[in-house]
């Protein structure tokens, strides 16, 4: 099973932030607990008590089969939604494509306030008991759309259903990861807990993969009410996953531990510290003396410490500025490239048929081999015969690149399609671009997460997850955008328009980067001649620039 620390992504850092701050309460109890003595008489006082061996969660399981025929449903919504707006709703291309992002982009907004009502008001279990309800409501209303009854309301209908679906499944995505981190009881489950999220991590994807795999097969293979493709069959299938799921998840209640809400949402503090201080630096009748820092205006308001953890997490966030284009690139696989597939052959040379959708199921195929290959092989060949050890930014830096290079692939693939008769070119054609997306996905996507992640201080570790989330959102706008402005002649031109930006976009990393990483080690610096005392560890030591003449030419 791979290694939790190397893999952790979007679905499940989001739990990590709570086993963060109860790590730190359960520890110190702990140890208390154990200082003291057990009262009694003459030898029984010298006697510790040892701790009751922990049993592994029984409640893991539900919430593990709950995101597999979670993850399963919606993403296999995200694989055929864009052929079913095309041929079943008669919609262009570019309205299918849109539609597309902007149900990807609510189901990476509103994780964001799922995570405040489980956080402070509701809890995981209840908060996700309430959007199941709506999302449960949507994939009915999907079913019903579907049918060939409805006439012109149609379209209002798929939008409002699609929309119920994005909601509900965004919403829980945190939800669902943090539940099932707080079953475990650590500091004496630490290693436990680690396999769990290796565990969730596997079932996601492997959701995903199915998600590839068996919606457009029913798709094809099944035909009603006189049509080739038979879409209602599929939103059945989806929505019987997600309702099982559902059931699944509701049996888990009578395992679920207790959850106690936080005093305080660090969310909405984090923006109630931005905004007061903005408000206060803009306002011209202020008397105040100017800081030397904008967000010192807060001070005031808000203790220094707190101030200090937000202006850390504001320089992250001005680090990965470029993320939402990469994510841009990543949300294109179940739009562009799969019209892409429409138009090739997509009969392999074993004389296997796939389905357009299908094709794209080969992403999490090479993620899956990428990630062990990766970390047991590539990694220690670097570390033994070079003596290299990539360090995160670096790691993103190369991510960047291949994608880009990917949607270069992209492009001149079109550019060839064009060129051959109609569906001539083999899909196998695409293995190159979804290798190079993939590789991006690996070297950018999850130590990038994990960089911005550990670095972050431990309050606001929900903070810095809810920004990842809002890059991905983001990505997709950009894509939205530049449909809605329809600057391209042809679709060949859209892909090498997007590598291009993507390179752009590489290069404002590095030099964020460079800053950043300079800023640190100024910063760490400066605080070591402040104290005039042993220099305390230096977690971004492996990121700083070298200043000897030989490293001139590193970045990082």
């Amino acid at each position: 099973m791979f290694r939790a620390s190397q893999i952790a992504s979007e679905e499940t850092l989001p739990a990590l932030s709570v086993i963060t701050f109860n790590e730190n309460l359960s520890k110190s109890r702990f140890q208390k607990f154990f200082a003291k003595k057990p009262q009694g008489y003459g030898l029984v006082t010298n006697l510790t008590r040892q701790p009751r061996p922990t049993k592994y969660p029984i409640a893991i399981i539900f919430v593990l089969l709950t995101k597999l025929l979670e993850a399963f449903a919606a993403n296999g919504m995200r694989t055929i939604l864009a052929l079913y707006l095309r041929d079943d709703l008669n919609l262009s291309e570019s309205v299918s494509t849109i539609v597309l992002h902007i149900f990807n982009f609510f189901g990476q907004f509103c994780p964001i306030f799922g995570a405040i009502l489980a956080d402070s008001y509701m809890g995981n279990v209840r908060s996700i008991t309430s959007f199941y309800f709506l999302y449960g409501f949507g994939w009915l209303l999907l079913i019903i759309t579907s049918l060939p009854y409805l006439g012109s309301v149609l379209i209002f209908l798929v939008s409002t259903s699609l929309l119920f679906i994005a909601v509900g499944n965004g919403s829980t995505r945190a939800c669902v990861a943090s539940l099932g981190a707080l079953q475990f009881q650590v500091p004496e489950q630490a290693k436990q807990l680690a396999e769990y999220f290796s565990l969730y991590y596997f079932v996601y994807y492997m959701g995903i993969f199915l998600s590839k795999i068996l919606p457009p097969m029913i798709r094809a293979k099944v035909q009603c009410f006189n049509k080739s493709d038979c879409y209602p069959a599929v939103f059945g299938t989806l929505a019987s996953s997600f309702f099982l799921g559902w059931i699944i998840f509701t049996f888990g209640k009578f395992f679920y531990k207790a959850e106690k809400l936080s005093e305080e949402n660090i969310l909405l503090k984090f923006y109630g510290c931005v905004k007061y201080a903005l408000a206060k630096k803009w306002c011209k009748k202020s008397l105040t003396k100017r800081p030397n820092y904008w967000l010192h205006y807060a001070l005031d308001k808000y203790d220094d410490s707190f101030v200090n953890e937000v202006a850390k997490v504001l320089k992250l966030a001005k680090l990965f500025l470029p993320l939402p284009l990469y994510f841009a690139l990543l949300a294109q696989q179940d739009s562009s490239w799969t019209f892409q597939a429409s138009l090739m052959n997509t009969t392999l040379s074993s004389g296997i048929k796939l389905q357009p959708d299908q094709a794209k199921a080969i992403g999490p195929v090479f993620l899956f081999i990428l990630i062990p290959f990766m970390q047991y092989i590539v990694k220690p060949i670097l570390l033994k015969v070079c003596n290299y050890d990539m360090k995160p930014l670096q790691s993103v830096a190369l991510g960047a690149f291949f994608s880009a290079l990917s949607f270069i692939c992209a492009a001149l693939l079109q550019k060839y399609i064009y060129l051959q008769p109609p569906k001539s070119v083999n899909v196998c054609w695409q293995i190159p671009q979804f290798l190079l997306l993939m590789l991006g996905e690996l070297l950018l996507s999850i130590p990038g997460l994990q960089f911005a992640f550990t670095q972050a201080p431990p309050s606001m570790k929900s903070v810095v997850t809810a920004a990842w989330f809002l890059n991905n959102a983001f990505g997709n706008l950009i894509v939205v955008l530049f449909k809605e402005l329809a600057p391209f002649n042809n679709q060949s031109d859209e892909f090498f328009f997007y590598g291009i930006i993507m390179f752009i976009g590489l290069m404002v990393y590095i030099f964020l980067a460079y800053d950043y990483v300079s800023q640190e080690r100024l910063g760490h610096h400066l605080l070591l001649i402040a104290n005039e005392a042993t220099p305390l560890q230096d977690t971004f030591k492996d990121e700083l620039p070298s200043t000897s003449k030989s490293n001139k030419g590193e970045i990082f």
